[in-house]
């Protein structure tokens, strides 16, 4: 499994963000890990900055172990 899989695998498939960038593939990776704490997130399900479980999102919350969390299909 590469670098890039496995930091992927544990954010949740509904979080977004809103970023300047539309960067993909292995740069995708490089460009997540630049946005800091002020990069605004919010819940595809929920459309909000809050999950199901009514708890903030942001990119080092929405992770395996938390109740609204869902892997990204492709790495199921």
């Amino acid at each position: 499994m590469s670098a890039r899989v496995s930091s992927q695998s544990s954010k949740c498939d509904h979080l977004r963000s809103k970023s300047a960038f539309g960067i993909y593939g292995d740069d995708l990776v490089h460009l997540q890990e630049a946005m800091g704490a002020t990069t605004s997130y919010w819940c595809l399900r929920t459309m909000g900055k809050a999950g199901p479980d009514e708890h903030y999102v942001h990119g080092s919350l929405c992770r395996e172990g938390r109740s609204c969390f869902q892997a990204r299909e492709d790495e199921e």
